[in-house]
C-alpha cells in the first residue's frame, strides 16, 4: 500500500503546489491592502506546502477569530497554527528554559495566525468556494 501512495507522491506534490499557488494569487490583494500576512519563501525554492498561512494584522479591520469562524460556518476546514510562543502552551508553561526577549513575533503568530489545507483532493470546484467564500468575508469586514 505505501509504495502505491509513493507512485502518486508527484501527482500529490503538484496538486498541493497548485492549491497554494491559486490561494496565495487570490489571497494577495488581500495583502496588499494590509489586512494579510502571505506566506514568504526564499527564492529559487519549490517547496510543497503542506497548508497555506494567514496572519491577520493587527490593525486589520477584523480579527483571526471572526475570519476563522466564518470559514468554519461555510464548512471550510482550518486549523491554528501549532506553535507561535511555545512558552505560552499549557505543555510547556512552568518548563525550564532559556527565553530572550518578549517574543513579540511569537506572539503575534500564536494569536493571529492560522492556515487552510492545500489538499491534493481539492479540486477546482472546491477551489472556487473557498475563494469565493473568502472573498465574501472580505467584502462583510472591509466596507467603509
Amino acid at each position: 500500500m505505501g509504495l502505491a501512495q509513493v507512485e502518486k507522491l508527484p501527482q500529490f506534490i503538484e496538486a498541493r503546489k497548485k492549491n497554494f499557488s491559486e490561494l496565495y494569487k487570490h489571497m494577495k490583494q488581500y495583502e496588499e491592502k494590509g489586512y494579510v500576512i502571505l506566506p514568504k519563501w526564499i527564492d529559487g525554492a519549490e517547496p510543497s506546502w503542506f497548508g497555506f498561512l494567514i496572519s491577520v494584522r493587527e490593525d486589520a479591520p477584523f480579527k483571526r477569530a471572526e475570519f476563522v469562524e466564518f470559514l468554519e460556518s461555510r464548512k471550510i476546514g482550518m486549523r491554528m497554527l501549532f506553535g507561535g510562543n511555545l512558552l505560552k502552551q499549557p505543555a510547556y508553561i512552568g518548563i525550564k528554559c532559556r527565553k530572550v526577549g518578549e517574543l513579540k513575533n511569537a506572539d503575534f503568530v500564536m494569536n493571529n495566525t492560522f492556515w487552510i489545507g492545500v489538499h491534493p483532493g481539492i479540486d477546482k470546484e472546491r477551489m472556487e468556494y473557498i475563494k469565493k467564500t473568502i472573498g465574501e468575508f472580505m467584502i462583510r469586514k472591509t466596507k467603509k
